[in-house]
């Protein structure tokens, strides 16, 4: 019987590579207009996500954007790299306006939903101890090139809820 050949994880997301826009919904109950773009970086050894989430109401309306100021109802921007880490396992580093700091977040699983659909998450914290803060970031894969990009997180003291959807179509 024939080896069968293992999955390249990291493959699956740099061959996503693009622009994508969606409107996801946060924790507040609140729309937002969510922008991804998606890069191969450095030869296919890693891929960027640049994102922002804007928010969809807010006081001082962009005509040419279809947006409200950016500095009112700007939810979430955030700089992020997933690659392999020096033990070779998946890892995703994220800086963004929420946290303030770069934080690593370790694959904690990837699953093939379907034939039409999978999904990594990655994760910061463990999501059952409430006296610390804990998140994950789940990325999940359409057959259609969709892509979504969701928030779960939980303070200290508090639940471990998901907090931010969005689905999104590829534009470019």
């Amino acid at each position: 019987m024939p080896k069968s050949k293992k999955l390249n994880l990291l493959e699956l997301l740099t061959k996503r590579e693009g622009k994508y826009v969606g409107i996801g919904i946060n924790h507040e109950k609140k729309e937002f207009k969510g922008i991804l773009e998606v890069k191969s970086v450095v030869n296919h050894k890693g891929v960027s996500f640049r994102y922002k989430a804007i928010g969809m109401e807010g006081t001082e309306f962009n005509k040419d954007t279809s947006l409200y100021n950016e500095d009112t109802v700007l939810y979430n921007e955030e700089y992020t790299i997933i690659c392999n880490d020096s033990e070779n396992k998946l890892t995703l580093w994220t800086l963004n306006n929420n946290i303030g700091t770069m934080a690593r977040f370790d694959l904690r699983r990837y699953r093939q939903v379907s034939s039409k659909h999978s999904l990594f998450i990655f994760g910061y914290g463990d999501p059952e101890d409430n006296n610390i803060f804990r998140e994950e970031i789940t990325i999940e894969l359409w057959d259609d090139n969709d892509l979504s990009y969701n928030y779960s997180w939980g303070e200290a003291g508090g639940h471990f809820l998901s907090r931010s959807t969005v689905r999104m179509k590829k534009i470019d």
